[in-house]
């Protein structure tokens, strides 16, 4: 059974709707935004993505990526191996109206792939206190009280 961290790691990464995916590319970093997909029986991030993007060249050059989450102070950076995978059933199951808008040849394209993220490592940053609390804090942290805020809960989750 995963711990409670691990578990907080896949509920947050569910609900958001885009992330930067960053790879490689020679000696420079690039990201570019990309929406995941989570399944319960499956422990990574998927993305659909066609076969002669820059990104499937890149992986297959370094598959070492970094994909980072933000949305109203939930926060989420995860480190891992992505792989591509031509799999029909997995395109099928991940498959949804927002995909044929990017991809409009459709599922049965060839050309349409899954960029398969294995994550190694995530950090989680979640704003857990109200607002009154997070003015309190951000107070403290001004007058001196404190070097900084305490509004934001941060985890480090081995995957």
């Amino acid at each position: 059974m995963a711990d409670s961290a691990t578990e907080t790691f896949w509920t947050m990464v569910k609900d958001f709707e885009t992330c930067m995916v960053v790879t490689r590319d020679g000696g420079k970093l690039r990201a570019r935004p990309m929406a995941p997909r989570v399944l319960d029986d499956r422990s990574e991030l998927l993305f659909l993505t066609e076969r002669s993007s820059h990104k499937v060249d890149e992986i297959e050059s370094d598959p070492q990526v970094a994909c980072t989450f933000s949305k109203h102070g939930e926060y989420v950076s995860v480190s891992g191996r992505a792989r591509i995978s031509s799999d029909r059933q997995l395109v099928s199951r991940i498959w949804d109206s927002e995909a044929e808008a990017w991809l409009p040849e459709g599922k049965d394209d060839p050309n349409v792939v899954v960029l398969v993220v294995d994550p190694d490592q995530a950090e989680i940053w979640d704003v857990t206190t109200n607002k009154v609390k997070q003015a309190w804090e951000f107070a403290k942290a001004y007058v001196g009280d404190k070097d900084r805020p305490d509004s934001t809960e941060h985890k480090k989750v081995s995957l």
